[in-house]
């Protein structure tokens, strides 16, 4: 009996129709099935064609030969970016050249360490056209309204900017779609949507959450109604909390729990776009953030809610490692058990509905009760982050991490900071010192007497929250409260700490020690 085909992905891509009922009709297990297929395939190809690979696997005493099944695919060592990326070169590690047939590169972000040369693969860039046209039909209709479409990524050697440039172009010969490319240029973007949005049915804006929010500061600051413009975001490259969404939902659509308005993308230099976020994720963690039973089934016990995202078997293989997210793919790179180190985990599809059904969550009569069709639910597995595993501040002996801190900050009542940071030093006597830094909104300032009243205001929020969501945190505060009380520092737009981050394509939300 013949096996059958595997399904051509990007054929079926090609064509709206037929890829919204192959997508929907798929069943969980059939992608399942297709995830361990790529595996075994992504690993017998590196294993053959990788020099820099096969010198890794010799020298762990590892055999490919050993891999005969899914279930060995557990005994292939790790690889990250430290053992293998950036001890081989940069030749041995990709099928594309340097000085041969390398078609562009893309350097990661340095968030954490120095920036790593990725190169760039054109089949990749023509995979990526079918995707955004697909979920931008499914959710925004972009067939049937005038878009002005704003691609705020940074631009230059970053993946963002250019992937998202070289991936709407296409679109804009198929749709009323005018695409402006100004770069994490703000006065640009503010200028380009003062001026054209009027002319269009809706203004989608593609970038970085905290940038995101900077440009949406901006446009009132202008004016602007942002209600008027009936906006619509795609954000990737750095996770955002559920508060920080459903504030912005409250702005942009006047209701905090839209499904639709803000799309996520799990967007990882390394990888590329692994996972992205739906209704139905985006339903979820709203679930997850009232429902702390569903949260703790999900996610594990946590006080706060993960980025969740589903993710295209055909073209990656992920996994949970000892808390972390690793990743088998083709895709850029050849990758095989890939650790990315960020913080979280796989969860089925299937294991997903038990959990809900659990709770007593119908979610496809949650998402009927928001006008959404059942079309747009497809059965592929989850993968969630709670971000970079050293994006932590370490509080005497706690874990401590942004995502903690942001649903203070941006829930709405706050109304004139922009961003945080979180530091650690230690004063003469070696006693740490814990920081939370504070960035003011573009054009706020206080005097001396005005700071005082506000860091006291926010110290005692901050630290109310942090004891009422994180159990070791308050067992270090009650233990030793002198290090573990927050100092709060408050700074103008752009200044301090927070004056490179104009120069870099995502901010540095934890700053290394001293």
């Amino acid at each position: 009996m013949e096996k059958p085909k595997t399904p051509n992905i990007q054929e079926i891509m090609a064509d709206y129709n037929k890829a919204v009922k192959f997508f929907h009709e798929t069943p969980a297990e059939a992608w399942e099935a297709l995830g361990q297929k790529t595996a075994l395939s992504v690993f017998a190809e590196t294993a053959k064609n990788i020099p820099a690979y096969q010198e890794f696997l010799k020298l762990q005493k590892f055999r490919p030969v050993e891999i005969k099944s899914i279930e060995d695919l557990s005994k292939i060592p790790i690889v990250d970016k430290y053992n293998y990326i950036q001890v081989y070169g940069f030749n041995e590690v990709n099928t594309v050249k340097a000085g041969q047939n390398l078609y562009s590169i893309s350097l990661s972000s340095g968030t954490i360490d120095e920036p790593t040369i990725w190169p760039r693969y054109y089949q990749y860039e023509e995979f990526l056209p079918l995707a955004f046209d697909l979920f931008m039909r499914l959710y925004w209709q972009i067939d049937k309204k005038s878009t002005l479409l704003v691609n705020a990524y940074a631009l230059g050697p970053w993946m963002g900017g250019f992937s998202v440039h070289s991936a709407i172009r296409p679109l804009t010969q198929k749709y009323k779609l005018t695409l402006a490319t100004p770069g994490a240029d703000v006065d640009s973007i503010i200028y380009t949507v003062v001026k054209l949005s009027k002319y269009y049915d809706q203004t989608i804006i593609f970038s970085y959450a905290t940038f995101a929010r900077t440009i949406l500061d901006r446009l009132e600051d202008a004016g602007i109604n942002i209600r008027k413009l009936n906006l619509r975001m795609f954000l990737a490259g750095e996770g955002h909390t559920v508060e920080w969404r459903q504030y912005i939902n409250k702005l942009a659509t006047g209701d905090p729990e839209n499904l639709t308005a803000i799309i996520d993308g799990y967007g990882v230099t390394d990888t590329g776009l692994s996972g992205q976020g739906s209704p139905l994720t985006n339903l979820i963690r709203d679930l997850a953030n009232k429902d702390e039973g569903l949260r703790e089934d999900l996610f594990g016990k946590t006080d706060s809610v993960p980025s969740l995202f589903q993710y295209n078997t055909g073209v990656y293989y992920i996994e949970e490692y000892n808390g972390e997210v690793v990743v088998t793919t083709k895709s850029t790179t050849p990758l095989v058990r890939y650790n990315v180190h960020d913080r979280g985990g796989v969860i089925k599809f299937r294991e997903m509905e038990e959990i809900l059904n659990k709770h007593n969550y119908d979610y496809k009569k949650l998402l009927r009760k928001k006008g959404l069709s059942e079309d747009i639910v497809w059965q592929q597995p989850l993968v969630y982050c709670f971000g970079r595993g050293d994006d932590t501040v370490i509080v005497g002996g706690a874990n401590v991490y942004p995502e903690q801190i942001a649903p203070v900050l941006f829930s709405g009542n706050i109304k004139d900071v922009h961003s945080f940071k979180l530091a650690a030093d230690f004063d003469k006597e070696q006693h740490q010192i814990f920081y939370i830094l504070l960035e003011l909104k573009g054009g706020v300032t206080y005097s001396e007497r005005e700071i005082m009243r506000k860091k006291k205001k926010y110290h005692a929020l901050i630290v109310r929250h942090l004891l009422n969501v994180s159990l070791d945190y308050k067992g270090v505060y009650r233990d030793d409260m002198k290090s573990a009380d927050p100092v709060i520092e408050i700074f103008e737009n752009g200044t301090g700490p927070f004056e490179e981050d104009s120069r870099r394509t995502k901010p540095r939300l934890v700053l290394p020690q001293k």
